[in-house]
């Protein structure tokens, strides 16, 4: 397997970077394991911000790499401040998804899909609490193609900076 590539512009926030696990394996013991509850760290709604999830002790062994990355928003509701995701990539070697919005006083669910370049998957949701001192704000406009695709920072560009893009029309990226 190849190692990913850095992103050497760009660097997720450590201050909001969990890592990937999964629930231990119970079975044995004739119990049943509970479900892994996550949470990021806090955020306004006005805050467009980076999460992450680092797969590091999940794939502890395999000599696997994340592949794909993609995030929805399990709570959201169809107004203008939702909380939404802007862009899901990998990055670093880490599932890494920009936040933007979110009504104040709530707590929003994120559900991460990662997919390896062996072949293993997994589904996780991710609390977000979204402080309610703050007012309700639409995200921030993220960088886009002309289209409305999101270009996340590990999006390749050209000499000039056009976003090199494939026959979908989605960037290619470093991960």
């Amino acid at each position: 397997m190849t190692a990913p590539l850095p992103s050497p512009n760009w660097r997720p926030a450590p201050a909001r970077t969990l890592p990937l696990t999964i629930p231990p394996g119970l079975r044995l013991r004739g119990l049943v394991a509970e479900e892994v509850c996550l949470a990021w760290a806090p955020k306004a709604s006005g805050d467009n911000l980076d999460f992450t999830l680092n797969p590091k002790n999940w794939l502890h062994g395999t000599e696997d790499y994340l592949a794909s990355v993609t995030a929805s928003v399990l709570t959201a509701t169809g107004a203008p401040t939702d909380l939404t995701v802007l862009w899901a990539t990998v990055l670093h070697g880490m599932a890494c998804i920009f936040l933007g919005g979110g009504p104040p006083g709530t707590v929003q669910q994120v559900q991460v899909s990662v997919t390896t370049q062996q072949g293993r998957s997994l589904v996780q949701s991710v609390a977000v609490a979204i402080l309610a001192d703050t007012p309700a704000a639409p995200p921030q406009p993220a960088p886009c193609l002309a289209d409305g695709t999101p270009v996340p920072p590990n999006a390749m560009a050209l000499p000039g900076g056009a976003i090199l893009t494939g026959p979908s029309g989605t960037p290619y990226l470093i991960a």
